[in-house]
């Protein structure tokens, strides 16, 4: 339980209190930097969800945040021997093996021994990438190298993830 309300009940600063006062006041300022936000996070949620799923790795689909939450049970008798047992233990061995970092799902009060992790997709410039989209209209969709100029360090993690699980090691 100290677990979960240590997620969910810690307090926030004071400057982020601040922004999210201004936030929630609204205009056309903020309107428009929350859509171009979506936009960029949804896109790169979907193209993450699309090569873990590929890799093997069940993921569901967020409807917002950037979380995505990982579940690598189907590999369970390829994790297990290599030593992995548990969500602790993959995540401390895929940090030591391709240097990506990810909480296990014991973080999150599952129990200990699921192989399931949470892994934040929020790994770039944030400024630049909204810069960026910014120059392409709401209405349309962002370019196919868009993700890849401006969120790569992200899909260079999780492709570094799906290497990891076909069992080969690449930094």
């Amino acid at each position: 339980m100290a677990v979960v309300a240590s997620e969910t009940y810690t307090s926030v600063s004071a400057p982020i209190q601040y922004a999210a006062v201004r936030a929630f006041r609204g205009g056309v300022r903020i309107e428009r930097y929350l859509w171009h936000a979506r936009r960029i996070l949804a896109a790169l949620a979907r193209r993450c969800v699309q090569m873990l799923s590929e890799a093997g790795i069940e993921v569901c689909a967020p409807a917002g945040a950037f979380y995505l939450y990982l579940d690598f049970s189907s590999l369970r008798e390829v994790l297990v021997q290599r030593g992995i047992h548990n969500g602790a233990a993959l995540c401390d061995r895929l940090l030591q093996d391709s240097g990506v970092a990810m909480l296990p799902g014991s973080a999150f009060a599952r129990p200990g021994e699921e192989l399931t992790a949470r892994l934040s997709y929020v790994d770039f410039d944030g400024s630049r990438a909204l810069a960026a989209s910014e120059n392409i209209p709401l209405d349309e969709e962002l370019p196919e190298d868009f993700l890849e100029l401006w969120c790569g360090h992200v899909l260079a993690g999780v492709r570094k993830i799906a290497v990891w699980v076909r069992g080969e090691v690449e930094r």
